[in-house]
């Protein structure tokens, strides 16, 4: 891994905790919080795929009370699209460069949390004719997206899971089942390109342990915030991170 002082590793130790903190909340958004703030002190090579493994161990701990209330025919619905996704994403990642790749992260996150800032509890609904077809769309970019820039996945698959008007606890279970589906598709990609090296089992290894102390607190503590407001907070601080890449 990238020689780190103590404050850096403290820096991603704390990056992780809020993460995860969100993810654990929200049942989705840990990616697209942690992967731009760590790609400031290291390369998007090693964290993209450090994500994925804490997302997955996440999201087994998040759905495995609930299982029975997932709406497996929405997870299988988006499957397809969300694996050639993912083989476009791993495709980006193997054949950029870090600098370019961050700065495209960067404006990426940028734009998503400008978005995330003006619709944050005011999505626009959709005919049920075009559902299909959005399905397909919104999972084929989060297959991508996901797997190239390490984040903001979930955010995409909302898109189309919060037209459904699932109950919560059923959204919840439904969108970390499809969010472990994909980290699934992700980490076996990852480990054919061979991006698991050294440096990103160090740095899976020290986020571990951040990693359960956010998922406790989102359980806990974040889940009785008022989500708007702070999905609102959330977005200033993905929105300032991005900014930071741009001009890494």
């Amino acid at each position: 891994m990238e020689s780190l002082g103590v404050l850096e590793l403290v820096y991603c130790a704390l990056v992780v905790v809020l993460a995860f903190a969100v993810r654990g909340g929200a049942g989705f958004g840990g990616g697209a919080v942690a992967t731009p703030l760590l790609v400031l002190v290291l390369a998007p090579q090693v964290v993209v795929p450090v994500i994925a493994v804490l997302n997955m161990l996440s999201s087994l701990g998040h759905g495995a009370r609930n299982w029975h209330k997932c709406v497996w025919r929405e997870v299988l619905r988006v499957a397809p699209f969300t694996i050639v996704g993912v083989g476009i994403g791993l495709y980006l990642l193997s054949v950029v460069d870090p600098r370019p790749l961050s700065r495209a992260l960067g404006v990426f996150v940028a734009l998503y949390a400008l978005y995330a800032l003006y619709s944050a509890g005011r999505a626009p609904r959709v005919p049920a004719r075009w559902l299909p077809t959005l399905a397909h769309a919104v999972s084929l970019a989060a297959g991508c997206v996901g797997t190239a820039f390490g984040g903001a996945a979930g955010p995409i698959y909302v898109m189309y899971l919060s037209q459904l008007s699932l109950e919560r606890d059923v959204f919840r279970v439904t969108i970390t089942t499809i969010m472990l589906c994909l980290s699934i598709y992700r980490i076996t990609g990852y480990a054919g390109f061979g991006f698991f090296d050294a440096a990103s089992l160090t740095l899976l290894a020290v986020a571990l342990p951040p990693m359960l102390v956010g998922a406790f607190l989102g359980e806990r503590v974040v889940r009785r915030f008022d989500q708007v407001k702070f999905s609102r907070a959330v977005s200033v601080v993905i929105l300032a991170s991005g900014v930071a890449l741009i001009f890494k």
